[in-house]
């Protein structure tokens, strides 16, 4: 039997099989009846949007049966959230996964950001770019948008602690493509980012 996982905030990253799930306007854009060709610069993601059937979900808005996903996958997404925004969503997450569900989350790893600055290995202009932490250039929708920057940002044992203090049981960091489920090694594959991201895999311990 086929299993449910939720690809959350997928953007154009949506293969067939998942429930692809993304809260950008380009996705309630792509509901509209218009046919693709006449968005101009957007045609490729609403075609992407539209073959991966993704739909539109925020994270305070998202709301699942509990104990229904198999699996549930997010990949640079809750850099992006208040870190109490990301809590809560966690805090649903574990509910929503059946008991031998998993949950895999991937976020750019700033441990590695900063031993990269510390080293020399990237200059400060390219560490703050990096952190996408600075608005200064952003245009005023950016600005506005929390997908635009990253409003809090995590190292493996900074998230592993938050995964354990939630109630997840055996996480762990995992590698790139590394995974008790076939489906999450596929995700990884697709979306790439290994050079800068961490990985970290956890059941709901319920």
């Amino acid at each position: 039997m086929a299993k449910t996982i939720m690809n959350f905030g997928c953007g154009i990253f949506c293969p067939d099989g998942y429930v692809n799930v993304d809260g950008s306007l380009t996705v309630l854009l792509a509901q509209m009846p218009i046919p693709a060709a006449l968005y101009g610069p957007r045609e490729p993601y609403i075609r992407a949007i539209r073959a991966g059937h993704v739909k539109h979900g925020t994270a305070r808005r998202l709301r699942v049966p509990a104990a229904t996903l198999d699996g549930f996958y997010a990949s640079h997404v809750l850099e992006h959230m208040s870190r109490a925004d990301c809590l809560s969503l966690l805090e649903r997450v574990r509910l929503w996964l059946k008991p031998n569900g998993l949950v895999r989350i991937v976020l750019p790893d700033l441990h590695l950001l900063a031993d990269q600055y510390a080293s020399g290995t990237i200059d400060a202009d390219h560490f703050v770019t990096k952190m996408h932490t600075a608005i200064d250039g952003m245009g005023a929708w950016q600005v506005a948008s929390s997908h635009a920057f990253h409003r809090w940002m995590y190292d493996p044992s900074s998230f592993t602690r938050i995964m354990v203090s939630l109630g997840f049981r055996d996480v762990q960091v995992c590698k790139a493509a590394e995974s008790a489920l076939a489906e999450f090694a596929e995700l990884d594959r697709k979306i790439g980012r290994e050079d800068q991201s961490f990985y970290v895999e956890a059941a709901p311990g319920r």
